[in-house]
């Protein structure tokens, strides 16, 4: 009798650099997981990539559906026919979510259909509702120490450089047209804070959960640290940022010595990832708000500031609902008949 399936894994860019070597590392450690990974484009070379990868480790459950992160509508036609699949035991309850998924850029862009930033909407708004619609799909906490699911939010050291009000200052509409280039450090500060308020956002909903909710869910940044070559998808990265991350990764082996984090190859994280999302945790210290650098663990309030203030954590959780609330507008989603995306089943 074959072994059943412990869970479902999602992993937003599945296709990308990052978190392809998640797939794999997961799929490499984890056999009985069924693993849901979600691309933009279900034609780029990614995908065939991180699927012959996937059937050179074994014989493993997977498939990859399509979702696009700058467009509400898919995301949430996404969650829902996943929570329908769960109920329907077409698949096993998702216990872990990892948002891989991000995208810079060093222009003015166009909004969104949505009406937001196409940095801060992929980066924080729709992880953030992917999330939320994702909720009956978790499995509840069973008294285990594994403590129920996890949500692991893929971070970075610009939050740093992110600001709370960045994307509130201004409307996209009263930026420079679109097309208009945007100075490094610009980009960089726009980056950071779009994951700075997705991170900030996904605690604040974390502690309401524990207050209001019934789903043992633990949700966590993990910061990768720096990463060598192209760690996030951009194709209008500046010749300085280039120059400076071809510098970083030549230096690699010289920086390593000084700090494990300094740069390091995907693989590398994508270690961790696999490691922590299955790390088990005991009653008493499931309920710490952890942020980790690679494998080093920290309480979360101590490296993103606002959370040490209730009230205006609280608010900012207010305000990221209402924005998403506010760019889905009234439109009554249905799921279809089909099962959405492109499925790849391995026996």
């Amino acid at each position: 009798m074959a072994t059943p399936l412990i869970g479902t894994v999602i992993i937003t860019g599945g296709n990308g650099a990052l978190g392809s070597e998640v797939a794999v590392a997961i799929a490499k450690t984890q056999p009985f997981v069924h693993l849901l990974l979600l691309a933009r484009d279900l034609h780029a070379d990614g995908v065939e990539n991180v699927s012959e990868r996937i059937r050179l480790v074994g014989p493993r459950s997977f498939e990859i559906a399509k979702v696009d992160l700058t467009n509400f509508n898919s995301v949430i036609t996404f969650a829902l026919n996943t929570v329908e699949r769960v109920r329907r035991k077409d698949i096993p309850p998702v216990i872990v979510l990892i948002n891989s998924a991000a995208v810079s850029s060093y222009i003015s862009d166009a909004p969104t259909q949505n009406g937001y930033d196409p940095v801060y909407q992929t980066n924080c708004l729709s992880p953030f509702l992917l999330t939320v619609s994702l909720l009956e799909a978790f499995r509840a906490g069973d008294g285990s120490l594994n403590g129920g699911a996890r949500v692991i939010n893929v971070g970075c050291s610009s939050i740093s450089h992110g600001r709370l009000d960045y994307f509130d200052k201004k409307m996209i509409s009263e930026r420079d047209k679109p097309g208009t280039p945007l100075g490094a450090k610009e980009g960089k500060i726009r980056f950071g804070s779009s994951k700075l308020l997705m991170s900030a956002a996904m605690y604040a909903l974390r502690r309401s959960l524990v207050v209001k909710g019934n789903i043992s869910l633990s949700i966590f940044t993990l910061d990768p640290g720096e990463l060598a070559g192209e760690s996030h998808l951009s194709t209008t990265t500046p010749v300085s940022v280039k120059i400076a991350r071809q510098t970083r990764s030549g230096l690699r082996p010289f920086l390593r010595l000084f700090s494990k984090s300094a740069v390091n190859t995907t693989n590398v994280p994508a270690k961790v990832i696999a490691r922590i999302a299955f790390q088990r945790h005991t009653v008493e210290t499931w309920g710490i708000e952890r942020y980790y650098i690679l494998d080093n663990e920290y309480e979360a309030k101590s490296v993103i500031e606002v959370l040490r203030d209730g009230p205006q954590t609280e608010k900012l959780l207010r305000k990221i609902m209402r924005q998403v609330e506010m760019g889905m507008g009234a439109k009554t989603l249905k799921v279809p008949p089909e099962k959405h995306g492109r499925h790849i089943h391995i026996v």
